[in-house]
């Protein structure tokens, strides 16, 4: 089973936690703010996981299973 949209999900969550770890982060510690920095961090790493996460599971389904 194909599914035509997970390539876009997968480029999305991977490219929007490497935005937010690139510029919402160092924006925080500029403005020395902690715990936004601290959120950022965490959920751009969360976007940059699903994402790699996401990718492999497709493969090891289009490889193995399919």
């Amino acid at each position: 089973m194909f599914l035509g949209f997970l390539p876009y999900v997968i480029v999305i969550f991977i490219v929007t936690g490497l935005f937010i770890l690139l510029v919402d982060a160092k924006m925080y510690k500029k403005a020395k703010q902690k715990k936004e920095r601290k959120a950022s961090l965490i959920f751009g790493w969360m976007n940059i996981a699903l994402g790699l996460g996401l990718f492999l599971i497709n493969w090891i389904y289009n490889h193995f299973i399919w």
